[in-house]
């Protein structure tokens, strides 16, 4: 999935516990799964491995890192460290709701490219992977300066991608 998103490798971890979410990305090239998303049903674990890749291969933590920086005032390139720029953010709801705009649209894109590199790399069609994922978690997302919209809207959001996604599977190798 990695090399079909242009990255060359990436690295797993698994969390502790679900404090940080089920799974969640790091710079440079680390997807962190917790505990309970090695449980998930494999579609739907591919489909939030893609999710995070995409994160990975868009490079969207220097995208944040440098939104925050400009937003707070600081020159955009103040430090070579992300989690320096993201602790901008820590109890700044203001900071946090002028870059949410930006998280929400990154987290759109994951979830359709993740959703597609899922059908074309392990076979898994929309359904069975994002839709049956966020069927399990409907309650979550939204509140202030939100990354995640409700899960209702992401999934009416990946709902045109599902063609694209069964063209995908059938040319994925079984």
């Amino acid at each position: 999935m990695a090399l079909l998103a242009g990255v060359p490798a990436v690295r797993f971890k698994a969390a502790p516990d679900e404090s940080g979410g089920e799974a969640y990305s790091v710079a440079p090239d680390v997807v962190v799964l917790s505990p309970s998303a090695l449980k998930l049903a494999p579609c739907q674990l591919a489909f939030i491995v893609g999710h995070e890749i995409v994160h990975i291969a868009q490079r969207h933590f220097d995208e944040d890192a440098i939104a925050l920086s400009v937003y707070s005032g600081k020159p955009a390139y103040w430090t070579r460290q992300g989690e320096d720029a993201m602790q901008l953010a820590d109890g700044d709801f203001g900071l946090a709701l002028r870059v949410s705009h930006l998280w929400q649209q990154q987290e759109q894109e994951a979830d359709w490219v993740g959703a597609l590199l899922a059908a074309q790399a392990c076979g898994c069609s929309i359904e069975s992977g994002a839709l049956a994922y966020f069927r399990n978690d409907s309650d979550s997302g939204g509140g202030i300066a939100a990354a995640h919209t409700a899960s209702a809207e992401r999934m009416r959001q990946l709902i045109p991608f599902t063609e694209s996604a069964q063209r995908l599977v059938a040319q994925a190798p079984h």
